[in-house]
């Protein structure tokens, strides 16, 4: 299984997660594959973009209240 596909397949798990009520764990999956999913990238733009959307999606999952 490629690298590409994995990262899809925890993003997806993590967005299942939240659509089931575990909003702040599935919020924090989805943010760390988008980071890495950045990191992976070349150009400056592709590269920073979903690295700062990923922090900023575990950041509001961390600030989240009464997230489970």
């Amino acid at each position: 299984m490629s690298s590409q596909r994995l990262l899809t397949l925890i993003a997806a798990v993590g967005v299942l997660l939240g659509a089931i009520g575990f909003v702040r764990s599935g919020s924090i999956i989805v943010g760390a594959a988008l980071a890495i999913t950045g990191l992976r990238q070349e150009r400056r733009i592709e590269r920073y973009l979903p690295i700062l959307l990923g922090i900023a999606l575990i950041i509001v999952a961390i600030v989240l209240p009464h997230g489970r």
